[in-house]
Order: structure tokens, then C-alpha cells, then sequence
């Protein structure tokens, strides 16, 4: 009697999970973390104040009032930004028997959501302003863009230290804010994460986990600081690590047109939808958070 052995069982299942693992990350920390406004037009814009300087204050009783020079308001803008990430799917596909999903339309949808969430982010955060023309796609002006003349520093391959990064919170706290999320590499999250500060780690001995993370820090200029690596302050291309250090209340994400998906017009045998939103930044004082270029 013949061996029946597997290498030629036709009759065999084959062994597939129904289940779909995405290997590409997502940042949105921007998106999703900072506060959020409402645009009414394509140009959105904004006003800005600031106080009499402070000077001694004392007046002889009974005398008339005095008038300190007034500043006007200061009008800050930035245009709105359309993402938009379409997906097709033959009918055919739609119609077969998947693994992972029942529909693949609707699986390309939500694939669709999730990069049209790290597109916005990469422009909240690198993008640079376009006012936009016929020919000429309107782009809104990034966190790193806003703070390119404002608290910002070319460190031209220094080291990260400890200290630098006080000296950096202290320029935010000069300005009248204090910075309370750090936007970084990896690489430098990992030198942050060295930091002292002038304490000693104290360890139980029966837990066997060596912990070696920051993920908030405390300096004399800023309390409570978060600390976020995020993939798109450095990115491939730039030859150093950058930094960005943000007071969050003074910073929105306005939305002209909140995200959503819809179907397109049906041409051929397929079905077509995309994702589509409008959005741009608000920086409320330009002074609220500092931008370091080129560190080692």
C-alpha cells in the first residue's frame, strides 16, 4: 500500500487567518492631541494682543489719570489645506470571497481614514504655506514653519544636553508661556531619557524591569512637560535631529471641512470613494514654544 504524505494533497486546506496585520505606523499626535476650532472661510485668520509694559505704579492722591500708549491688535492668518486620499475596488474584488475582511471596500476605507490622518499631520507639522492659485494647491503653514524667526535655534551639530534643553524651556517661559509637549526623534527622546537631573533611580529588587524612560519632564522654566517621539519632525532627508517644543493651548487645529469619506461617481466596473477634509493651523502667540535645527 502506498504512503499518503502532504507534498501531494490536493485535497488540503489552506491555512490562512482571517486576520489583516498593518506593518505602517501612524503619527497623529497633533491631529488628535491639540485643541480644536472652527474655520469659516479658506483664508482663516486671527488676532493677537499684548499688555503695557509693567513700570512702577503710584499716584499722588486726587490727581488725574494717566494714558499709557495702546498696542492695536495684530492679525495672524493661515489657509485652509484640502487632504484627500481616494481608493478604488473592482466589483469583481468586491465580489469574491476575502480573508480579514467581508467587504474590501469598506477595508480600503478605513485604510484611506488612517492616511489621510498622517498626511494632516505631516502638514500640521511640516507643512509650508501656499496661498494657492488655479494651478496651485493652497498648503497651511506648519508648527515648524510658524517658529522659524520666533525662539528658534540652528545648533549646527551640538549635542543635545540637559542643559541646553532648560536654556530652551527658559526662552518660552521669557516670552510669558511654558512649554508642555516636546515633539522629538527617537534618537533624541533616547538622550532625553539619560537625563539625571540630579536624581538616583530607585529600584525594587523583586521587580526585574529596568526602566529607562522619560516620559515627562520637570525643569525650573516648565512643569509637567510630555514628552512624544514623533516621526515627522526629522525626517529622511534631514541630515540632523530637530526639536519642537510647543505650549499646546496655543496651538488649534481649525477645520474648515472635518474628514469623511463618499463614494465618487461609478465609471468602468469598479467602485471609487476617497477621503476628503480641509484644515489648517492656528498659532495663537508664535512666541508659545521653542524650534531647534541640526542637533547631534
Amino acid at each position: 500500500m502506498a504512503q499518503v504524505n502532504t507534498y501531494d494533497d490536493n485535497s488540503r486546506r489552506e491555512d490562512l487567518l482571517d486576520l489583516i496585520t498593518n506593518l505602517s505606523p501612524r503619527e497623529t499626535q497633533l491631529l488628535s492631541g491639540l485643541g480644536t476650532s472652527t474655520a469659516k472661510d479658506v483664508l482663516h485668520q486671527w488676532l493677537t494682543d499684548t499688555l503695557k509694559s509693567v513700570a512702577v505704579n503710584s499716584y499722588i492722591e486726587g490727581v488725574d489719570a494717566t494714558f499709557p500708549d495702546r498696542t492695536d491688535p495684530s492679525r495672524l492668518y493661515n489657509v485652509s489645506q484640502i487632504v484627500r486620499v481616494g481608493y478604488e475596488v473592482t466589483d469583481t474584488e468586491r465580489a469574491v470571497a476575502n480573508a480579514g475582511f467581508n467587504d474590501r471596500y469598506a477595508y480600503e476605507a478605513q485604510k484611506a481614514l488612517k492616511e489621510w490622518s498622517n498626511d494632516a499631520e505631516y502638514a500640521l507639522m511640516r507643512g509650508s504655506l501656499a496661498c494657492g492659485t488655479s494651478s496651485v494647491a493652497r498648503s497651511m503653514q506648519g508648527v515648524k514653519n510658524w517658529m522659524t524667526s520666533n525662539n528658534y535655534t540652528d545648533a549646527s551639530g551640538a549635542s543635545m544636553s540637559e542643559a541646553n534643553l532648560n536654556d530652551y524651556l527658559q526662552f518660552v517661559w521669557d516670552d510669558g508661556t511654558q512649554v508642555n509637549a516636546l515633539y522629538v526623534p527617537m534618537y533624541i527622546k533616547r538622550k532625553i531619557s539619560a537625563f539625571t537631573a540630579g536624581t538616583t533611580k530607585n529600584t525594587n529588587q523583586e521587580d526585574k524591569r529596568l526602566v529607562n524612560a522619560i516620559d515627562v519632564y520637570e525643569a525650573d522654566a516648565a512643569q509637567m512637560v510630555k514628552l512624544f517621539a514623533h516621526r515627522y519632525v526629522t525626517v529622511s532627508g534631514d541630515t540632523r535631529y530637530d526639536v519642537i517644543g510647543l505650549d499646546e493651548s496655543k496651538w488649534k487645529v481649525a477645520y474648515l471641512r472635518k474628514p469623511f469619506t463618499r463614494e465618487l461617481s461609478k465609471t468602468g466596473d469598479a467602485t471609487k470613494g476617497e477621503v476628503v477634509g480641509e484644515l489648517t493651523l492656528e498659532c495663537l502667540h508664535k512666541d508659545a514654544g521653542f524650534y531647534v535645527k541640526g542637533l547631534n
